[in-house]
């Protein structure tokens, strides 16, 4: 019997509409390398799943009530955190894009993106590369310009 030696990826998904965390949670069971360790409904729920279970990548909703995605980083990795951090969106502004890397997001993709470059996303954060996917990368680059 052949036992594979690689660490599958811990997720965290932290997002307040569940027919969106179900979404994302069937593409991840496409992938054989990433186990959803748990869900949470808010930024409060997400800490303390944070904290306790210590995962690998933290899919984090840009607007996770109360705050945002920057604000949302920052508690994190002042609490310690320091799980990869890729974080979703209806759509941003490169402001937010930026400020968001800015307080410590590493990734950063729109959710209608998500079927197509979710796997890939998370897998690059994990490794400790910064992530934007094509439409995010695009928004940015433009007004970086």
């Amino acid at each position: 019997m052949k036992v594979s030696s690689t660490k599958r990826i811990s997720i965290l998904i932290a997002d307040d509409f569940k027919a969106l965390r179900d979404v994302i949670r069937l593409y991840l069971k496409r992938a054989d390398d990433m186990d959803v360790i748990d869900e949470a409904l808010d930024m409060d729920d997400a800490l303390e799943s944070a904290r306790i279970l210590h995962p690998d990548v933290i899919i984090l909703n840009n607007d996770l009530p109360p705050i945002d995605s920057a604000h949302a980083a920052t508690v994190l990795r002042t609490d310690g955190i320091i799980a990869a951090i890729l974080v979703i969106s209806m759509g941003a502004e490169s402001e937010v894009i930026q400020r968001s890397f800015e307080s410590g997001v590493n990734g950063f993709m729109y959710k209608d993106e998500i079927d197509e470059f979710l796997l890939d996303g998370i897998r690059r954060v994990h490794q400790g590369e910064r992530y934007l996917s094509p439409k995010a990368g695009d928004a940015y680059s433009s007004a970086q310009e």
